[in-house]
């Protein structure tokens, strides 16, 4: 009886590690299709951040400008004068809203900025965990195959060899 069970036994780990590989090869095969997209996505948040700081910053020169000029306009009592009597004022009334409005698009896009930036960093580390699982997938996929074989060999040899102590238990 114990011998009938030892075959059982080494039988039911054979069918377990069978059982094992082909699940793991197929979760395998679809990892490495989402691994693949990841890698994708952050091959093109990269640049898709780079161009975003390079516009940020021709923002920030751009404002700098304007608020040069508007102080060298301010500054210039001639200027001030001409817009008073000519324009009622709304011509540097209109720089303080251009300024105002480039600041805040400026401190939106640094927020933008610093979101994408921690976008990218999370995505590139759940790709660097997806990567090292599908590392550890693969080592106990291996593992499952050779159990297979060793648990199936193990029980041919000894059904082979218990044959004639195994037909009397079932005679």
């Amino acid at each position: 009886m114990i011998k009938l069970f030892a075959l059982l036994i080494s039988f039911l780990l054979f069918i377990a590690s069978v059982g094992g590989y082909m699940y793991l090869d197929t979760k395998i095969m679809s990892w490495k299709g989402k691994i693949s997209n990841g890698q994708i996505k952050v091959d093109k948040g990269k640049p898709a951040l780079d161009r975003g700081i390079a516009k940020l910053e021709a923002g920030k020169i751009e404002l700098a400008e304007g608020k040069t000029k508007y102080e060298n306009a301010h500054d210039n009592l001639f200027m001030v004068f001409v817009d008073k009597v000519f324009n009622s004022g709304d011509g540097f009334e209109e720089g303080r809203n251009k300024i105002a409005d480039g600041e805040k698009q400026v401190a939106e896009g640094e927020a933008k900025i610093s979101a994408g930036e921690k976008r990218l960093v999370a995505g590139e580390l759940e790709l660097y965990q997806g990567k090292e699982q599908l590392k550890m997938a693969k080592s106990v996929r291996i593992a499952c195959a050779l159990g297979a074989i060793i648990f199936g060999i193990l029980s041919i040899v000894l059904a082979t060899l218990w044959r004639r102590s195994l037909v009397k238990v079932f005679k």
